[in-house]
């Protein structure tokens, strides 16, 4: 096989950009760089042993080559033939997919005896094959005359002309627009989007999840949170969808393993796609997300983390079905959490807003714009709550969505004069009750009726209703698929039902409201070009883009630190913590049968920390990292993969909007506590041999 062949292209108009960004002012260990504007002399002066071009060039492969975005992880190749590396997390909910109660391959882990045997995970992945800055093309016609909502309108047909345009000249590829702030920089971005991707090995729960919730985002950490999987093209070497007939693929570049392990103060560097980062936000926005936007949504998930548990405690089958939104919802309420105790730890939101004092002092013109700024948020703060809990009523109840459907498209037939257009309203509705399937209607009910009395907390006109139409709610047709199926089209308008009477009834001045929230957004987004250039003024410096998922790099050090009085955190975890903990919590439950695998006597010294000479197992380091990084390859200074990110520390999920050298530390898997894992609990040997490991 040979590789997709890549276009290469230089990349042109990157003047602007540099000069919004190239003047950042940062920490040695600080930033997640776009390729184009790292510092590579810098690097060189902290410690890295190769050449910028070795990291990436157009036109040349290098070690970029080996990343891959795999759904909202990352994930590196470490073979010839398309194995990727990358979080057991990344693909828990695949894996669970996968699984059924008489096949556990969630429980037991999956080791696939050859190519043959290898699963399909339904989880794409991207490889990034270049990118240009568009800013010019996507600012084309954008002046200060223009009110938010005309500039938001010119943005939005420019980037879907550029996008059609582009996807006509190469639709071989995946073609993105990213911004790269709000009103001022815009980057184009191709990527191979390779669609059959295969599970090859994934540990045991109890080894890849080891620890659960009680150690998510904390340290010290004993989990083997990897897994392998295997990209697939066509024969004819083009992105295919999944067939039998498909070929491995074979990258450009794939990382060496590093097989003498790292030591504390290494330096190291990661490759990535970090997902949404908001430094360059402004101090009334970071007071939103500290008042408003943390607390409830973190609130809601933890509501409904311990529904799914109290409700399915001795339903196996039901919380194998809940595993992946599980994992998903416990991770972000948590992170949440750690957010909110980050800014109040570090007074970050009061340290903003002095400098916004500060900068209206030191330059007068910039009051105007940031008192704009701050009667708008101040607004959004008023709406937040019944915007939160109606946009959840409305994507996390399926009954209340397909109620509230039925029922918008039932007053639209009843206005509408074109025939045409009625009939297919009605068409769309005859398909609507046809198909429509609820799922957990049990778990579905208690979400309507709690988001409904959260709303009624703010409204007194859906308390009163609320408060009369509460067992009619419970009792709602939309909550049996089989009486939903039964219904006539005709009769739709005059259908009995407590969730669409509530959609008649609340429905516009609920949308209103969060239609004033998203024009007061845009207001926002008008308004930050020129915030920033007060800010740039006043700091004397231009900002390294926010993170939107797009190819980073972030580098600094294995590092210890102390994230609360008295307490010192060392660098290097070992297999002896994992067997401490064993069986002492539900979430460090150990099975005698992976216990009895991962207990080694005298293990090959391949496997062993340089200094406690026990297995090692996890990192603590200081890169600026957040989510999208989980599956991110740690590299050494020649660029050889020693770990596997998965985390950060619960101090730092604040690095969503600001790096701490206090509090900032990410976490990984050690490569040698994967390759461990592989060879005597997984038993995949072949695995092993085909990553090039000698041990």
């Amino acid at each position: 096989m040979t590789p997709i062949k890549r276009k290469n292209r230089i990349l042109v108009g990157l003047g602007l950009f540099i000069c919004l960004f190239g003047l950042s002012s940062h920490t040695q260990e600080e930033g997640m760089f776009p390729l184009n504007l790292v510092n590579y002399s810098q690097l060189k002066e902290a410690g890295l042993k190769l050449n910028e071009d070795d990291i990436f060039k157009p036109g040349k492969t290098t070690l970029s080559d080996a990343l891959v975005k795999l759904g909202g992880c990352t994930g590196s190749f470490v073979s010839k033939d398309g194995l990727i590396i990358t979080n057991h997390h990344c693909v828990y909910g695949g894996v669970a997919r996968l699984s059924t109660t008489d096949q556990n391959y969630l429980e037991n882990g999956f080791v696939a005896s050859d190519q043959s045997k290898e699963l399909p995970l339904g989880t794409p992945c991207r490889i990034t094959v270049d990118y240009e800055d568009v800013s010019v093309k996507i600012l084309n016609g954008v002046s200060g005359k223009l009110n938010a909502q005309e500039k938001s309108k010119i943005l939005k047909k420019n980037v879907e002309k550029l996008l059609a345009s582009e996807r006509a000249k190469t639709p071989e590829l995946e073609v993105q627009i990213s911004t790269m702030f709000v009103g001022r920089s815009y980057m184009l971005f191709r990527y191979i989007l390779l669609e059959d991707v295969r599970l090859v090995v994934a540990p045991p729960k109890t080894v890849g999840q080891f620890g659960g919730e009680t150690d998510n985002w904390e340290w010290p950490r004993h989990g083997g949170d990897f897994s392998i999987v295997r990209a697939y093209v066509g024969k004819d070497g083009k992105p295919a969808k999944y067939s039998k007939d498909n070929v491995p693929y074979q990258p450009k570049q794939h990382l060496k393993i590093d097989a003498t392990g790292a030591d504390e103060n290494d330096f190291i560097f990661i490759l990535g796609y970090p997902g949404r980062t908001y430094r360059n936000r402004t101090a009334r926005y970071l007071e939103f997300q500290e008042k408003k936007q943390l607390p409830i949504i973190q609130n809601w998930y933890r509501w409904r983390i311990n529904k799914i548990k109290d409700v399915y405690a001795k339903d196996e089958a039901k919380l194998l079905g809940y595993a992946g939104t599980l994992q998903g919802l416990e991770n972000t309420e948590k992170n949440y959490r750690g957010k909110m105790q980050g800014l109040r730890r570090t007074q970050l939101v009061k340290q903003r807003l002095d400098e916004d004092d500060a900068m209206m002092a030191s330059i007068p013109e910039s009051r105007t714009v940031i008192n704009k700024i701050k009667a708008l948020w101040s607004s959004q703060t008023s709406m937040a709550n019944n915007r939160f809990n109606y946009l959840f009523l409305l994507n996390h109840a399926k009954a209340f969505s397909a109620a509230a459907q039925l029922s918008e498209m039932s007053l639209l037939a009843k206005k509408v004069g074109d025939e045409s257009q009625k009939e297919k309203l009605q068409n769309e509705m005859a398909k609507l009750l046809k198909e429509y399937q609820l799922g957990d209607s049990q778990m579905d009910r208690m979400i309507v009726l709690e988001l409904m009395k959260r709303l009624s907390e703010d409204n007194v006109k859906i308390k009163a209703w609320f408060k009369a139409n509460e067992s009619k709610i419970s009792e709602d047709k939309f909550f049996s698929p089989e009486k939903v199926n039964a219904l006539k089209v005709s009769r739709i308008s005059k259908t009995t039902s407590a969730l669409m009477d509530f959609h008649h009834l609340f429905h516009k001045e609920l949308m209103e409201s969060i239609e004033i929230f998203n024009s007061n957004a845009k207001e926002i987004d008008a308004l930050l070009p020129t915030y920033a250039k007060y800010r740039e003024q006043y700091k004397k410096s231009g900002f390294i883009p926010d993170a939107n998922s797009t190819l980073r790099l972030t580098y600094g050090y294995i590092k210890r630190y102390s994230p609360n009085d008295g307490e010192t955190h060392l660098p290097f975890s070992t297999l002896d913590g994992v067997f401490e903990k064993a069986n002492t919590k539900s979430d460090y439950r150990l099975p005698k049968v992976v216990a009895d695998n991962l207990r080694v006597a005298n293990p090959p010294k391949y496997f062993l920390d340089k200094k406690s000479k026990k297995v090692a197992v996890n990192i603590l380091y200081n890169l600026d990292t957040t989510g999208g990084n989980s599956g991110s390859p740690i590299l050494n200074a020649r660029g050889e993969i020693i770990g596997v990110n998965f985390d950060r520390s619960f101090t730092a999920t604040i690095n969503d909007y600001a790096w701490n050298e206090s509090y900032s530390r990410s976490l990984g898997v050690d490569i040698r506590y994967c390759i461990y894992v592989m060879k005597y609990v997984s038993k995949a040997e072949h695995i092993i041999k085909e990553l090039g490991v000698r041990i």
